[in-house]
């Protein structure tokens, strides 16, 4: 290997400021860092209600965490790159119309990337680009985050005062592992009335059944029901 080549080497793996942290300290502290948005994303998965929950914004978790770990240790005590760091924050947050929480990650973390190539601390910056990189392919070949009692939502509408209503309840309980009902439509002119309730899935339970038994019940008029995709964003 000739001079140049090993210069640029000992160039790109080397940290600007060695007194500030070593290559193992910024593997440990982005493993740590993963660590524990994993943990806080397993409490958040298991608490969660209703049906608003995304996988996106379980992913965004880990980008975070290790992203803010890096950052943290390029920034040290260096108060001009803190200021520099919460100008390009502004312009994420406020300039910048992004859906995915995801996405918000992913420019998070390759405005660290370009941080840390910016101030020489290029060796933080490719730990960090190939850790996340590894990380986040984990992530989706496994399909973390995935709920498999994820609750949806049922419209049942039925003719008022036939006695259905009863019915449909008995119905949600022998089907779902509970339901709670959010929303009474009256429909004075026609004579019918619709309920909507939040219900959660039963594991083995699947929710045809649940269709084909309100088929006979007299007096049902309609069905919906919506799941959400944990895919896609908020």
């Amino acid at each position: 290997m000739n001079q140049e080549s090993q210069f640029f080497l000992d160039k790109l793996l080397r940290t600007a400021e060695p007194e500030l942290f070593t290559v193992p300290d910024l593997l440990l502290s982005m493993t740590v860092a993963a660590l524990l948005a994993w943990a806080l994303a397993a409490v958040y998965r298991h608490t969660h209600r209703g049906t608003s929950y995304s996988q996106s914004f379980l992913v965004t978790m880990f980008i975070l965490a290790v992203a803010t770990s890096v950052v943290m240790l390029i920034i040290g005590s260096n108060i001009a790159r803190a200021f520099s760091l919460v100008g390009a924050l502004s312009v994420i947050r406020f300039r910048t119309a992004v859906k995915d929480a995801r996405d918000t990650g992913y420019l998070f973390a390759a405005m660290i990337a370009g941080m840390g190539c910016g101030t020489q601390f290029y060796a933080a910056a490719l730990a960090l680009v190939g850790f996340l990189s590894a990380l986040l392919v984990a992530i989706y070949h496994f399909d973390y985050g995935i709920k498999h009692k994820l609750e949806s939502v049922v419209r049942v509408s039925f003719v008022k005062d036939s006695g259905a209503q009863a019915a449909i309840e008995a119905s949600l309980a022998q089907h779902f592992g509970g339901h709670t009902l959010i929303n009474r439509i009256l429909d004075f002119g026609d004579g019918f009335e619709t309920n909507v309730y939040v219900v959660r899935p039963r594991r083995g339970v699947a929710p045809s059944a649940f269709e084909t038994s309100l088929a006979g019940v007299a007096g049902v008029r309609a069905l919906s029901l919506y799941e959400s995709d944990q895919h896609a964003p908020f």
